[in-house]
Order: C-alpha cells, then sequence, then structure tokens
C-alpha cells in the first residue's frame, strides 16, 4: 500500500514529490491501488480526490491555492449533498455565490469533511476562513528551485519588463504597458501567457507606441532565460492566492516591482518594490527605482525552495499517516 496517492492538475504541483520519496514516502501520481492517504494539490482535482478516498476510506487533504474573490466575495454555498456516488446540489434562489456556483458549493462541501485543508498564504487562509467558515493550515508550496538561480549576462536592450502569468483582466497586464508608454522608448515589454486579455493587450500596446512581445507558449528554458534577460519583472495582479512570478524572479536575481496585495507583501514584501494595484504613478515609480537597483536578495525566497517545501508537507503529513 502506498503512503500517498497525490493528484496532481500539472507537473509544477509535483515538485516536492521526488525529495519527499528521498524521505522515505512511498507516493502514487495516478492509478487506483490503495494508499494511506488522498492528496489534492488543487481545488481543480479535489472532486477525483474525494471520490478516491471514498472508495479507499482513507483521509483526505485538500490544498486550496485560492479563492477568487469576484467568485466568492458574497453570498454563501448552496446544500450539497454526497448520495449514492454523486453530488446533489439544491441551487439557492438567491443568495448563493455570484458565479461557479455549483463548483465553489462542492467545494466547500469537501473542504468541510477534508480530514485537512492545506492554503500556501496568510491571504488564502484568510478568505477559506471568510468565504468557506473553514480553518485551514499555512503549508506554502515552492518555485521551482532546480530551475530558477542567478545567472551571469547581459540584460536586454532597451530594458525589458516581463510579467509570466496567465493573460487574465485581473493580472492586470494593461498597467504596464501605462507604465511602459510613460516610461519611453528605453523600455520594452515582454508578457508570458495564455488567456483571452491577449487580443486587447495586443490592440492597447500598439495603441500606446510600446514595444511589446507576448508569447503564448515558452518552454521552461525559455521561461528561465527570460526572467535572466529582464531588468524588472512587473506584477502587478489586483489578486494572488501566492503569486509564483515575483519569487522566480527574486531566485532569478531579477529585481521586482509588485502591486501591494497580502501574498506579494508576505513573500517577496522584503525586497520588491511594492506599489498600490492600480495606481498608474506608483507603479512608473516603483518600476523607475527598479530598474536602478541592484539584484534582489534571493535568502527572501529560501524558504520557498523545493527542500524547504517538502520538509513542510512532511511534517504536516505525519500526524495524518500514523
Amino acid at each position: 500500500m502506498n503512503d500517498v496517492r497525490w493528484f496532481a492538475p500539472n507537473p509544477y504541483t509535483t515538485l516536492v514529490v521526488a525529495e519527499l520519496r528521498r524521505r522515505g514516502l512511498s507516493i502514487a501520481l495516478e492509478g487506483s491501488e490503495p494508499a494511506r492517504l488522498a492528496l489534492a494539490m488543487s481545488a481543480t482535482v479535489a472532486e477525483p480526490a474525494w471520490r478516491y478516498a471514498r472508495r479507499q476510506g482513507c483521509p483526505l487533504v485538500l490544498y486550496i491555492w485560492d479563492l477568487h474573490p469576484e467568485a466568492t466575495r458574497s453570498g454563501v454555498a448552496d446544500p450539497v449533498w454526497w448520495i449514492a456516488g454523486r453530488f446533489l446540489r439544491l441551487p439557492r434562489p438567491v443568495g448563493g455565490f455570484p458565479s461557479r456556483r455549483g463548483y465553489f458549493s462542492r467545494l466547500r462541501f469537501m473542504a468541510e469533511r477534508a480530514d485537512a485543508v492545506w492554503v500556501p498564504s496568510e491571504m488564502t487562509q484568510a478568505t477559506v476562513q471568510s468565504r468557506f467558515g473553514l480553518r485551514a493550515d499555512r503549508v506554502p508550496y515552492c518555485y521551482d528551485s532546480d530551475r530558477f538561480g542567478p545567472a551571469p549576462g547581459l540584460r536586454e536592450q532597451p530594458a525589458t519588463l516581463l510579467t509570466v502569468s496567465r493573460l487574465q483582466p485581473y493580472k492586470n497586464h494593461a498597467a504596464t504597458l501605462r507604465a511602459a508608454a510613460r516610461l519611453g522608448p528605453e523600455v520594452q515589454v515582454r508578457l508570458i501567457g495564455r488567456g483571452p486579455a491577449f487580443s486587447s493587450l495586443e490592440q492597447l500596446a500598439k495603441g500606446l507606441g510600446v514595444r511589446c512581445r507576448i508569447d503564448l507558449e515558452a518552454t521552461d528554458a525559455e521561461v528561465t532565460a527570460a526572467y535572466h534577460a529582464a531588468q524588472v519583472v512587473v506584477c502587478p495582479s489586483r489578486f494572488e492566492g501566492f503569486g509564483l512570478t515575483p519569487v522566480e524572479a527574486v531566485a532569478s536575481g531579477t529585481a521586482v516591482a509588485a502591486s501591494d496585495i497580502p501574498p506579494h507583501r508576505e513573500f517577496v514584501g522584503g525586497t520588491a518594490r511594492l506599489f498600490p494595484p492600480d495606481d498608474d504613478d506608483a507603479l512608473v515609480s516603483a518600476v523607475s527605482a527598479a530598474l536602478d537597483d541592484p539584484p534582489p536578495d534571493d535568502g527572501v525566497v529560501r524558504g520557498l525552495t523545493i527542500n524547504a517545501a517538502a520538509e513542510r508537507f512532511a511534517g504536516y503529513l505525519a500526524p495524518l499517516l500514523r
């Protein structure tokens, strides 16, 4: 029997598995063989993990990265039941979550009955408490410390402002383009990510006369090289559950200008230039200052390496596996 059946939506959420195995844990990433515990490394895989745990009669841990404020700011979960191997939900005529009601209602039902709920940040810990009325353990994850680290070399010219994230409106990439337009032709912008905001960002860049490259596809090596080539990594998001991009930037030795939101303060506040979200003047000032900053102190993110996260996970798993 395995110790853990690990449900992961992507390779990133398996980064700590090899180190946990080296520490003696047997972990299965697929299959239906019995395990002593089921761990869902994202809300997106909570349902298959729930079904597995019910079949095996084993403990369940849910890792919730975030609860988006627009989707859960008001309302409460619809009543949900688990009957004969399926979820049944009674939609509220009024007072439910404003969007994705079935998804968040089922997630709350599973989280309430899980043996533990883990979250990456104080921000998500607070939102799980306020939106779901549930206690969660803060268990920060990691960045890919095997891949991201300082590297010598020349930065691109003109100076590049880089962002690596989904092209979603709440990520606020338009603010970076507006800042670049004000900073003048001595800066350019590179965005790496995919999402529905692609066309609008491309049009905005053209309208502002900003030299902007948007990469919808990039290999791991290309992303790593982009961090090393950029002069400043700009993270203007209005909301994050963890905030991976500024962490990767600091680890890569690249200056950071980031919105002053809780996860950014929590994990890179000691070295990033912070600015209030949607304050273009403050963003321009932060980027201008960051352009002259020395490489950030990567000691700020030392507690977010793969080994550090594996140690945390092992400590929280131990009592559940007794």
